[in-house]
C-alpha cells in the first residue's frame, strides 16, 4: 500500500511540472504572457483530470465485494478544477488589457502607439527630487493630445513584450503633468515609490540619448 501511494504521488508531481512563468514587466504580466500562463494551466488541468480518472479507476475493487472501505470522513479536492479556474482568470486579465488598449488607442494608428511620445518629441530634460522634467517640441501638439498618446503607448506596452525595458512610461504608479506654451511642452514625470526614482531618471536619460526624433526633423504631420 505504501509503495502504491508513493508511486501515485510521483506521478502526480510529474504531472504538475511546468515551464517557468513569464517574467512580466514592471506593471505585471502582459496580455500575451497571461495567455501563455492560461495555456500552461489548461495543460495542467488536462493532466490532473486524466491522472485523477486513472487513479479512481485503479481504486475499484478495494474492500470486500467491490465495495470501498468505509472511512470516518471524506473530503476531495480537484487540482484540475483549480487549474481551470486559474486559466480563466488569466484569460480574463488578458482580455481586460486588450480592451484597455482598444479604449486608449481609439483613433490612433498602431505605429503611433508603438513609439513613445517622449522618444518622438523630447528635446531635453533634467532630474528632480522625485523624478524628471522634460522639454518636448511644440510639434507634439496640445497637452491633451500628448496625454492621449502617452496613455495609448502605456496600454500598447501591456499587450506583449516589445523590447521596451528602458521606457520610463512603463513604470508603475507613474504621475505625469504636461503644460503647453507657444515654444513647446513641459512634462513632469514622477513615481510614488522613492526606490524607483533613480530608475525613472535612468530610463528618461536613455530615452533622450537614443531619441532620433526623425518624425520631427523630417516634418512628419501630426
Amino acid at each position: 500500500m505504501q509503495i502504491r501511494l508513493l508511486a501515485l504521488l510521483s506521478v502526480a508531481c510529474a504531472a504538475t511540472t511546468t515551464t517557468a512563468p513569464p517574467p512580466g514587466g514592471p506593471r505585471g504580466l502582459r496580455a500575451s504572457e497571461h495567455l501563455e500562463v492560461a495555456r500552461q494551466h489548461d495543460a495542467q488541468a488536462h493532466e490532473s483530470n486524466r491522472w485523477a480518472g486513472d487513479a479512481i479507476a485503479g481504486s475499484a475493487g478495494q474492500g470486500s465485494h467491490d465495495q470501498p472501505v468505509p472511512l470516518p470522513w471524506y473530503r476531495s479536492w480537484n487540482a484540475g478544477a483549480e487549474h481551470e479556474r486559474m486559466a480563466a482568470i488569466h484569460r480574463s486579465e488578458a482580455a481586460q488589457l486588450e480592451a484597455a488598449y482598444d479604449e486608449a488607442c481609439r483613433g490612433l494608428t498602431g505605429a503611433r502607439a508603438a513609439i513613445s511620445p517622449l522618444k518622438r518629441y523630447a528635446t531635453g530634460g533634467w532630474p528632480t527630487t522625485n523624478g524628471v522634467i522634460l522639454y518636448l517640441s511644440s510639434t507634439a501638439g496640445d497637452p491633451d493630445a500628448l496625454l492621449a498618446q502617452i496613455r495609448c503607448h502605456r496600454a500598447f506596452m501591456m499587450l506583449a513584450p516589445a523590447n521596451m525595458d528602458d521606457c520610463p512610461l512603463d513604470l508603475p504608479d507613474l504621475a505625469l503633468d504636461a503644460r503647453g506654451a507657444a515654444d513647446g511642452i513641459t512634462v513632469s514625470l514622477s513615481v510614488r515609490d522613492a526606490k524607483l526614482v533613480p530608475e525613472l531618471q535612468r530610463r528618461t536619460m536613455h530615452e533622450l540619448e537614443t531619441s532620433p526624433r526623425e518624425d520631427v526633423e523630417a516634418g512628419e504631420p501630426h
